[in-house]
């Protein structure tokens, strides 16, 4: 099991602390960074990883995620592909159709099909190999490897294109077994189209967490969290499993999003979300309650978990992470039993 990071770089924070952070990641037992790429929220992640990149030796970095609208493809490609060259082959792509970079400006995320065809584009121009892009064909002269890409997916039709066409897949939802087997099986069946496997997709499973004894703030620390992954749950057609219960709330976060606060800790449509829906979605609690809570997704096909890295002490909270729960969720499944 591998253990990554995803967050975001604040108006607030300095660009070069995204360094320390990665080098005590590191050092912590972690082997992915993801960064949000939202041009309108965050500072840059590709300066902020090619910075960080220096400041490690074994740390993969990944936009979490790029998306095809504000970044033409073969804009990441290249992008992508001098990341790689300056981390020494640390860099892996992630992708999706678009959604704090492209919903503020008013714009649609990219479709399935399109999605599909960028892809396959970005990684044949990643390998320096000749494409045909809109009947015309194209080569990237920087292209040197097939970087790996990561398709965000939640939803059955992005869950199935990841099994399809992708490397790996970032598991958007909840931290909840049942939701996180139901889309592995979606997974599973674009891969079977494609005549792969489950087992050639590798599977990054995402979610809220924050460590404390004082449960009240822990979940509060992971509430905007939970309600970002609830908004989103509205757009769904099928709600599975323990979800369905909550579709009302779905519907208030989505009205009230406010993407100023994206992610925010403070974000005031954060309250808008009940306990049960916060506990549902992320994980907080001690280091026992939180271990407790993920052991179960260990017996899934799951082969990294990435934790968020909210703000509020993020040093502290990467600490906590390698000296409380890292440890044990490395810990043989007979010792848990």
């Amino acid at each position: 099991m591998e253990f990554g990071f995803m967050m975001g770089i604040s108006p607030r924070e300095p660009v070069a602390r995204f360094s320390s952070l990665a080098a005590l990641a590191e050092e912590s037992g972690f082997s992915m960074a993801w960064l949000a790429d939202s041009q309108l929220i965050v500072k840059d992640p590709y300066i902020a990883m090619t910075m960080a990149s220096r400041a490690t030796s074994r740390m993969k970095f990944g936009p979490g995620v790029a998306n095809p609208i504000t970044r033409h493809f073969s804009t990441i490609a290249c992008t992508m592909t001098t990341l790689d060259e300056v981390s020494d082959g640390r860099a892996v792509l992630g992708i999706g159709s678009g959604d704090s970079a492209v919903s503020p400006l008013g714009m649609r995320g990219a479709t399935i099909a399109a999605l599909r065809e960028q892809i396959i584009a970005i990684r044949a121009l990643c390998s320096g190999t000749t494409t045909v892009v809109d009947g015309h064909s194209v080569q990237m002269l920087t292209g040197t490897r097939a970087i790996p890409i990561f398709l965000a997916a939640s939803q059955p039709r992005m869950l199935q294109l990841a099994g399809e066409v992708a490397d790996g897949v970032i598991l958007m939802g909840a931290a909840d077994p049942a939701l996180t087997q139901w889309q592995l099986e979606h997974v599973a069946r674009g891969a079977e189209s494609a005549g792969r496997s489950l087992d050639d997709v590798f599977v990054d499973l995402w979610f809220g967490i924050s460590i404390s004894d004082d449960e009240n703030q822990a979940r509060q620390d992971v509430r905007a969290w939970a309600t970002s992954q609830a908004r989103w749950f509205s757009k769904w057609k099928e709600v599975p499993g323990p979800l369905g219960s909550h579709r009302a709330e779905f519907d208030e976060a989505f009205a009230a999003y406010q993407f100023s606060e994206h992610l925010s800790t403070h974000a005031e449509h954060a309250k808008l979300i009940s306990n049960e829906l916060v506990d549902l979605i992320a994980v907080s609690g001690n280091a026992e309650q939180c271990r407790s809570r993920i052991m179960p997704l260990l017996n899934l096909k799951v082969d990294r978990l990435t934790f968020t890295l909210l703000p509020g002490g993020r040093e502290r909270r990467l600490r906590q992470f390698g000296e409380d729960l890292l440890p044990k969720l490395r810990q043989p499944a007979s010792a848990d039993r």
